[in-house]
Formats: C-alpha cells, structure tokens, sequence
C-alpha cells in the first residue's frame, strides 16, 4: 500500500481559493509641492561637461573614448526620439546636439527608464509623486555623449506604481 502524499505537493492554491494579496506597506507621508511641473532638486552637470572638454582639447584620448563612445541604444533614440537644439557639436562642430530626456522613478513601475518629450514632463508631473528627469546631449553624428541636467518633478503625493502589464517582456 502506498503511502499518503504529503500536502506539500500541491499547488499553493486550491481551485475555487481566492490568493492572499501580499501584505503592503503605508505609502509615506504626502510632500508639500507649491508647483509639481516646476523641477526641483536641480543638478547641472555644465561643468562636468566643460572639464571633460578641456581634457579632450589637451589631447587626452581616454576622455575622449570615454564620452565618444554613446551606446547604439542612445544614437538609435536621439534620431528618432531625441528634440533638436540650436548647440553644435562640441566635437565634430558639423551636426547640431539632440537632447534624449529619460524618466526615471518607483512610482512609474514597469515605465520607468523611458524615453519622454518636453511637452509630456508637465502632464506627468500632475500624475504622479516623485520622478527624476535627465537629459541628455548627443551627437547623432559623431557620438558625443554627456549627461546635462537632472531634476525632479512630480505633485509629492505618494503613489503606489501601475500593476506590470503581463504581456512585458522583461
């Protein structure tokens, strides 16, 4: 006679069972935000930018490299993706810089790290909490690449993130 299977062996659910929902954590407290369109926590990365252009103009060819070397990823979004500015390339002085604007933050789950035009940050900003917002000029035709601004947006009520849609591949 066989013996008895343990209960381990089955499914975490039993059919007809409704799923524990995980236990979730009180969403901090609510930040006072006069604007939440209006960027605070502001880092302006200009002078990392000159510093890295007066090594390039000594002839250090790692600083070079270093800031030529924009992923395909980055040249790929700022042709078709990125919004035009009136600066030339530091580098090659033929094509004009592109800047890339990317959203970063916890509450935008599975949006998070996306690429976002100008005009949409605002609209954004009244949706959601807290994100950081940075820019970046590119090159498209010779791969300058540097990172320009930082800033955080958003109303300060705390939110918890969209459910990630089953159909994202990860």
């Amino acid at each position: 006679m066989a013996a008895p299977r343990h209960p381990s062996h089955r499914a975490s659910r039993i059919r007809g069972e409704r799923p524990t929902e995980p236990r979730r954590e009180p969403l901090p407290a609510a930040e006072s935000v006069a604007d939440p369109a209006r960027p605070r926590s502001v880092v302006d990365y200009g002078l990392t930018r000159r510093s890295a252009l007066e090594k390039i103009a000594a002839g250090d060819t790692f600083a070079r490299s270093d800031h030529q070397d924009a992923d395909p990823y980055l040249i790929r979004a700022a042709r078709h993706h990125g919004e035009p500015t009136e600066r030339p390339c530091p580098l090659c002085r033929g094509g004009s810089l592109v800047h890339v604007t990317y959203v970063f933050g916890d509450e935008l789950g599975p949006y998070s790290g996306r690429i976002k035009n100008s005009p949409d940050l605002p609209v954004m900003a009244y949706e959601y909490g807290q994100f950081r917002v940075y820019v970046v000029e590119v090159c498209p035709d010779c791969g300058w690449n540097h990172l320009t601004l930082s800033y955080v947006l958003g109303d300060g009520v705390p939110r918890r993130p969209p459910a990630t849609p089953r159909d994202l591949l990860d």
